[in-house]
């Protein structure tokens, strides 16, 4: 069955994208509303007028009763019921809140496809030094040339008053994500006619830019360490790729690197 089991309710924010030379500064003067009116990120905390987006109050901060670390989330909403739902019958009555996939899909597969439509919960939540850190780069933090690279900024985002499409950019590269992990990535992409094939990808990260106390002259410029591995299928097996990010790709661009087995070869990615 074609289905969504979840649809939350949220606000749809038109961006704007200028054409051109990124200009863009630090907000000194704007700080103390990202303790008042605004979360640290630069957001609203109030909820709209109608009711259907909260007041942000901070966030999910501790886990789920009954949640070990290891165990996959579970879900801190388990008890809420649809609002409403949308299928091919209803949905254009939806139209200015879904994109141009969405309504494909209710039109390719309408006895199917159908989405419930959830409350809204303003759930997220970052370490306070992450918010803390977010406020004090809304005083310092500046694009570099172009838009491609962010100067005076640490551990949090750095624009939480974005002006333009390239602090947007960096506020979502920058976002906090903990220092590092391993994860499993499982992709499949179906074919209209239901064919697919499973790839299994082992991935590493290491985030400089996250870690506590660091500035970006300490971290020599490198955001992040990317590191992936492909495990199936067996024509794929053993494809390696990594990368170096970095913060400044005015000064340096990203680095990367591609292994294939076949060949036995290391190459630049481009080459």
């Amino acid at each position: 069955m074609h289905k969504m089991n979840k649809l939350t309710v949220a606000a749809c924010l038109g961006l704007i994208l200028g054409i051109g030379q990124a200009v863009a500064g630090p907000k000194p003067d704007q700080v103390n509303r990202l303790t008042e009116d605004l979360t640290p990120m630069g957001s609203e905390r109030a909820g709209n007028a109608d009711g259907t987006i909260p007041e942000w109050t901070g966030g999910i901060t501790t886990p789920p009763a009954g949640y070990s670390p290891g165990d996959h989330h579970p879900d801190p909403f388990a008890d809420d019921q649809p609002l409403f739902r949308i299928d091919a019958s209803n949905y254009m009555e939806h139209a200015d809140k879904l994109g141009v996939g969405q309504k494909a899909m209710f039109e390719r597969y309408p006895d199917t496809y159908f989405m419930d439509v959830y409350p809204t919960r303003r759930s997220v939540s970052f370490p306070q030094r992450s918010l803390d850190m977010s406020i004090e780069n809304a005083k310092t933090a500046t694009l570099a040339a172009d838009g491609e690279g962010v100067i005076n900024a640490a551990e949090g985002f750095p624009f939480p008053f974005p002006e333009n499409a390239y602090e947007l950019m960096w506020n979502h590269k920058l976002k906090p994500k903990g220092t590092g992990g391993i994860r499993y990535n499982n992709q499949v992409a179906p074919t209209v006619d239901g064919k697919y094939t499973f790839v299994k990808l082992r991935e590493e990260l290491l985030g400089l830019y996250y870690k506590e106390g660091v500035t970006i002259a300490d971290i020599n410029n490198i955001l992040l360490y990317f590191f992936q591995e492909v495990e199936s299928p067996a024509r794929l097996a053993g494809n390696i790729l990594l990368v170096h990010e970095t913060l400044n790709q005015v000064e340096l661009g990203r680095q990367a690197w591609i292994y294939n087995p076949g060949q036995r070869r290391v190459r630049r990615a481009p080459n």
